[in-house]
């Protein structure tokens, strides 16, 4: 996204991706793909332009989306706010879409990842809805034993300091949601807890929003490979397959946060793969 933005149409939604920025992951293979075969992996990699050998930092997109009904305008994910260096782009962003953020009438959080909610604040009359599993979860001193010590300190750490400020201000629901006639909002545990998903349809037209369900394209022909920042990585697997197979079904527009551009997805002989809408 060359301005930061991309307008599209799900039927009779006009839908924006908005940048947030970028940020710098170090050991990309380590975090994105734990355990994975080699030989597999140097395979899956090199379909991506990417050598295995010669991958020391993954330039993650953080990217936003905003779905406008016609009465309501509905944000998914907040992106980092003024945590990063490289990201915290998504109120300037907006505006050059032609948006302006006390616009939002709503704010869907898929995830409590300080990525995902480093930008709420920004939007101090916008309702906050988040899965209560989720709230409970980063609250009532989260277990992380995936991640390093030092690693799940930190991210515990943000993401308290990041909510502190919303309580009173996230509505938390218990099952999935109809946020607005045609936009629902779903459960898709496995990267963390209370992970949720969007499925927007609209004149036969579908859009499904994953989250962090689906982090790197390699994970849309490699189900089976959790990241290590998944907090349950094998219903994370069941998560990303039923995600997918909604995709395929319904021939929807499928986009993930930090994922590089939005796509399509197809069934093959071994399981599903992509193409850049």
């Amino acid at each position: 996204m060359k301005k930061g933005f991309l307008h599209f149409e799900i039927g009779g939604f006009r839908c924006t991706l908005i940048a947030d920025g970028k940020h710098a992951y170090p050991n990309p293979a380590g975090l994105l793909f734990p355990g994975a075969p080699v030989d597999e992996l140097a395979g899956e990699l090199a379909r991506h332009g990417i050598s295995p050998d010669n991958w020391p930092i993954w330039m993650s997109d953080y990217t936003c989306l905003l779905i406008d009904t016609g009465k309501q305008r509905i944000l998914l994910d907040t992106g980092a706010g003024d945590m990063l260096p490289d990201a915290g782009l998504l109120t300037k962003n907006m505006r050059a879409a032609g948006i302006a953020p006390a616009s939002v009438d709503c704010i869907l959080i898929s995830h409590a990842h300080p990525d995902h909610i480093g930008g709420a604040c920004l939007f101090p009359e916008a309702r906050i809805i988040m899965n209560r599993k989720e709230w409970r979860f980063w609250t009532q001193n989260p277990e992380l034993p995936r991640l390093p010590d030092e690693f799940s300190h930190l991210l515990t750490g943000m993401v308290t300091s990041l909510l502190a400020p919303l309580q009173g201000r996230i509505e938390l629901i218990d099952s999935d949601t109809e946020i607005a006639p045609g936009v629902n909002f779903f459960e898709a545990r496995g990267h963390t807890p209370g992970h949720m998903a969007l499925h927007a349809a609209s004149s036969g037209n579908h859009l499904i929003y994953v989250g962090d369900a689906v982090i790197h394209e390699a994970h849309i022909r490699n189900t089976h490979w959790s990241p290590l920042v998944d907090v349950l990585p094998d219903k994370s697997v069941r998560t990303r397959t039923r995600l997918l197979t909604q995709a395929a079904d319904t021939n929807a527009v499928f986009f993930g946060f930090h994922l590089p551009h939005l796509g399509r997805i197809s069934r093959t002989d071994t399981g599903f793969d992509w193409k850049q809408r």
